[in-house]
């Protein structure tokens, strides 16, 4: 029986309150009818015990040593093209039509992801191209006007969001923990303030560059990117996520998947839930715990009020996903080059596919990854693991 004294002024006139549920112990709370006070009383009741929203998963080893990383790097220029190669040998050859022949569609992939890996001019990126010729990587050296116009065709956009995919199936039995965030691509070229808000800028006219948003989730282990979206650059981050998790979870198990308070909803958490994945998605200030027909949410609530501790020891792994933003750009740069919103977003797929091509150069020589592609060709609409031309229904 809980002694009612009033600890504060000795009176015995207090009633119960209120009950503070703790994960060690709880709290009664009293009223004292004497001095206003509300005193509080720890109970020998059992704790509320919730279950933790993490499913269970055996440790795997990941190594890394600097003479991997110095031999990766030294044969990275070499294994690229070897994996390039191999990647574009899956698009099949457009149809063939009346007049002048076009370029084999995989070799005009080669050389817009080999232009955008060099990071040069189209001009100056021609001898590279004749070097890749020369061994044996193209049938013949294009033009360079032919590379950008390619980059520039809408063909190639679920072409390469494909082997952005494709390039991420070798690691399915090492990642099982992913980041999900956004970034912005800045192109070469200005706007006027006017052209998106009436009025001036600071009193002035001012000029802000163009730019595209790239939304993707990575493994937190490799920071290989298994799915990517692009958008205009003032779209919000949140409606992304359902996509992003959903893809990968066809080719990957999910347990865990983190990502900032921008990508918070029901909607998005419920998602992950479904799919057998942890939402480590921090709860804003104003947070409410109803689910408004989500059970998702208040079995993220309850665990983010009781084991936050815990919570952010796990949700620390999205600084990954910053990382892969940060090698990104300061490898291939954080410029677009093109002007059309179609070659902006071809190149800003390259530049993903670059990045994860050289992932697998990395992992490849540190843990031994085994670059098996054929085999996961099929699953993909834009590819086959025969060179006959696609269909004329696409």
């Amino acid at each position: 029986m809980v002694e009612r004294i009033c600890k504060f002024c000795g009176s015995n006139d207090v009633v119960k309150s209120g009950l503070i549920k703790r994960p060690r112990c709880n709290y009664q709370i009293f009223k004292c009818y004497n001095c206003g006070r509300y005193p509080s009383k720890k109970i020998d009741t059992h704790p509320v015990v919730v279950p933790s929203i993490i499913p269970p998963s055996e440790p795997k080893p990941y190594n890394f040593t600097w003479s991997d990383y110095n031999q990766a790097q030294m044969q990275e220029k070499l294994l690229f093209l070897d994996i390039l190669h191999e990647l574009c040998a899956y698009i099949p050859e457009e149809p063939s039509r009346v007049g002048r022949p076009k370029a084999a569609l995989s070799d005009m992939m080669f050389s817009c992801v080999g232009k955008v890996y060099e990071q040069l001019s189209s001009r100056r990126a021609t001898s590279d191209l004749e070097i890749a010729h020369q061994r044996g990587y193209l049938n013949h050296t294009p033009h360079f006007n032919t590379v950008l116009k390619y980059l520039g065709e809408p063909i190639m956009t679920p072409i390469l969001a494909d082997l952005i995919q494709l390039s991420s199936m070798p690691f399915r039995d090492l990642e099982e923990t992913f980041a999900v965030d956004a970034s912005g691509l800045s192109s070469s070229f200005y706007s006027r303030w006017l052209d998106y808000r009436y009025g001036n800028l600071d009193g002035k006219e001012g000029w802000i560059r163009d730019w595209i948003k790239i939304h993707l989730i990575c493994g937190t282990k490799t920071q290989i990117v298994t799915h990517i979206v692009v958008s205009e650059g003032k779209r919000n981050d949140c409606p992304f996520f359902p996509e992003l998790v959903q893809q990968t979870a066809k080719n990957f198990r999910i347990r865990e998947v983190s990502a900032d308070k921008a990508y918070l909803s029901r909607e998005n958490v419920q998602v992950a839930f479904a799919l057998g994945a942890a939402p480590l998605i921090p709860l804003k200030v104003d947070s409410s715990r109803k689910g408004h027909g989500f059970s998702a949410w208040k079995k993220l609530y309850r665990y983010f009020q009781l084991y936050r501790e815990e919570f952010y020891q796990h949700y620390h792994q999205r600084s990954n996903v910053e990382s892969t933003f940060s090698t990104l750009k300061r490898k291939f740069q954080s410029r677009l080059m093109l002007k059309s919103k179609v070659g902006q977003i071809n190149e800003a797929l390259c530049k993903v596919l670059c990045h994860n091509i050289c992932v697998l150069i990395q992992e490849a020589q540190a843990n031994n990854v085994l670059i098996e592609l054929e085999k996961d060709v099929p699953k993909f609409a834009s590819l086959h693991t025969n060179s006959a031309p696609i269909s004329q229904d696409g």
